[in-house]
């Protein structure tokens, strides 16, 4: 009986976490994309006031996400090489990874007037992107752990 009662806590413990696990993916997603278009701001705030390069902006923007780091450390590193870049996808969908990567491969490519507005663009492109993956957080994250857990407790009693 005990062993049954261990199996049962057990099962429903490791649902829970492949829920919570499920739940905190969702929220690094909004987490990133919020910080891509912050980042994205202070670019464009800084093309007409400072005598940074589009590299050393990269470098210098202090991210809230390790994805989007990295993306902006490879990106950098390529532009400074002179390659093409190979940005790391993480959590993205091809879709999103698809623009994330095209917008952070053009930036610095423009005159300072048309960069701006293609900025502009892209942050009302990327709003998109953040509202579903915020909608998405909100609407399934935390359901996410309680199915989880369900579905362990469903396998604990398959399992009798």
């Amino acid at each position: 009986m005990t062993d049954r009662l261990l199996i049962t806590v057990c099962l429903g413990c490791l649902g829970a976490l492949i829920g919570f696990a499920i739940c905190s993916r969702m929220k690094r997603r909004a987490e990133y994309f919020a910080d891509l278009d912050g980042f994205l701001s202070v670019f464009s705030d800084s093309l007409a006031f400072t005598l940074d390069t589009v590299p050393g902006i990269m470098k210098n923007y202090a991210t809230h996400t390790r994805l989007l780091q990295k993306q902006l450390e490879a990106c950098a590193d390529a532009i400074n090489s002179g390659e093409k870049a190979d940005l790391p996808s993480g959590s993205l969908s091809r879709e999103e990874y698809t623009f994330v990567s095209r917008l952070l491969c053009d930036l610095g490519s423009r005159s300072v007037p048309s960069e701006r507005s293609a900025v502009a663009n892209y942050r009302q492109r990327l709003d998109g992107y953040a509202v579903k993956a915020k909608n998405s957080y909100e609407r399934s994250g935390k359901v996410a752990v309680k199915l989880g857990f369900l579905a362990g407790m469903l396998t604990a009693v398959l399992c009798w």
